[in-house]
């Protein structure tokens, strides 16, 4: 059943998650197999595009291959492991709060409509929280981020963020330059309760606007309309001095590239920090799916909605490309969370539909439960590796290590790229273009496949 499952277009949040706790999928339970197949994803339909395209079909989302099978593990040898102090002093916190007052057309993800939950799973955070905060592993780390991510975590009331802040603070070490962030919804995030979740110490929001467009909104099943949402967004902007951030969904049917360049506009206008971008895909599970809303997938209408959107805010002078799925207002934003990600920082994941690996085990939260694996240590050297290729630039020097016919089979691969005008050798770097960002994942995950040879013999 397993083998049917194309990890690369799996819903972004489900298949990073997956990847951060090392879930072996094919040794996963069978109810919560069939959770994960419903959040299977696909492009929206035939795809009618370029002919010569060099691959198969555009991976829309980051994607690391597993080439080590984790070893399940019990709970008593995750405590084991951090009932000692860790080596690594940064730490990272996820939080996942999987609620929602408004289904969102296009989302599968692990939410369940907001009904009278939410105490008992702040007490459920509470009791997380206390239990690994105790433990020596934990007492030893900086917190360097904490994301709060769904679902809808502003779903949650104020009295149920003051609980959990205040055991936070209680239990963990919070570095003095800790990024906090906190995903929401523009109808969830009024200027009362921004103020208050900046008093408790958050300075990050990424707000889920998807478009600014009446015609995107409605598709999308998006509360408030254009006008409503870019006056909502304009409140929070004047009464936060914090890192406001948002999320935009390009290439929804019918879209027009006044659409995407308003869009843009939106953005740089408004004073957001950063914006990540994705081109739309149907979720198996969604209600665009349920409702057999499909279109005809144009490829290169995606890759000119993409280029259209990233060159409105690069060519202001005031946005510069963080990673490939997001820009960020130069001296800004910096989305620690994803860097320390990339670079392998442990991440304790709380809560229900919550992934992380912490002490070289994998863990991932469901229904109450934990599924705990033992990650070898060699797929962690292999991530950060294929994470190099996240970014627009990649320094040449970081690849130095690999084997010399690995790396010529790689500089090959890049060289190819070049002469497809994806990108160029630079000073010491492989560059990619606006084209080479929007094949930015293809890439990667070709690459990964190329370096995979440096650990399977």
């Amino acid at each position: 059943m397993s083998k049917d499952i194309n990890l690369a277009n799996l819903p972004k949040e489900v298949r990073e998650k997956l990847e951060k706790s090392g879930m072996d999928i094919s040794k996963m339970p069978k109810a919560m197999l069939e959770k994960i197949l419903k959040s299977a994803s696909h492009g929206g339909g035939k795809e009618v595009g370029d002919e010569t395209n060099p691959f198969k079909e555009r991976i829309k989302t980051h994607h690391t291959p597993r080439i080590f099978p984790p070893n399940s593990a019990s709970e008593d040898e995750l405590f084991e492991a951090l009932s000692k102090p860790s080596d690594d002093k940064d730490g990272v916190i996820y939080f996942h709060v999987p609620f929602c007052d408004n289904i969102c057309s296009f989302c599968s993800m692990n939410r369940t409509k907001l009904q009278d939950e939410l105490d008992s799973y702040t007490e459920f955070l509470l009791d997380e929280i206390a239990k690994f905060g105790k433990t020596e592993y934990m007492k030893s780390k900086k917190i360097k981020s904490i994301y709060f991510g769904g679902g809808t975590p502003t779903t949650l009331k104020e009295g149920h963020f003051e609980q959990i802040f205040g055991e936070i603070y209680k239990h963990f070490s919070i570095d003095k330059t800790c990024e906090i962030s906190i995903e929401s919804t523009l109808h969830n995030l009024g200027v009362q309760k921004i103020k208050f979740l900046s008093s408790l110490g958050v300075n990050r929001f990424s707000i889920g606007i998807q478009t600014f467009s009446d015609h995107g909104r409605k598709f999308l099943n998006r509360v408030y309309n254009s006008k409503q949402a870019i006056a909502n967004f304009a409140k929070l902007r004047e009464n936060f001095d914090g890192f406001l951030c948002t999320d935009i969904i390009y290439n929804y049917p019918n879209q027009s590239l006044d659409e995407v360049e308003f869009d843009a506009q939106n953005v740089l206008n408004l004073g957001a920090d950063s914006t990540s971008f994705y081109s739309l895909m149907y979720f198996d599970g969604s209600k665009l799916s349920k409702d057999g809303k499909e279109f005809e997938y144009d490829l290169k209408h995606d890759n000119a909605l993409h280029n259209e959107f990233a060159k409105t805010l690069l060519d202001s002078g005031k946005f510069e490309l963080l990673e490939l799925t997001k820009l960020a207002r130069i001296g800004r934003d910096s989305y620690e969370y994803i860097r320390h990600t990339h670079k392998g920082t442990d991440i304790l994941p709380l809560g229900n539909g919550a992934g992380g690996k912490i002490a070289g085990f994998g863990v991932f939260g469901m229904a109450g439960k934990k599924m705990i694996s033992k990650n070898a240590p060699n797929q962690a050297k292999f991530e950060k590796l294929c994470n190099l290729f996240q970014y627009q630039s990649l320094n040449l020097s970081e690849i130095e290590t690999l084997q010399t016919e690995i790396k010529t089979e790689l500089f090959a691969f890049l060289k190819e790229c070049e002469n497809l005008k994806f990108g160029e050798f630079k000073n010491g770097k492989f560059e990619l273009n606006l084209n080479g960002v929007f094949w930015g994942n293809n890439i990667a995950v070709k690459s990964a496949n190329i370096i995979k040879k440096e650990f399977i013999k």
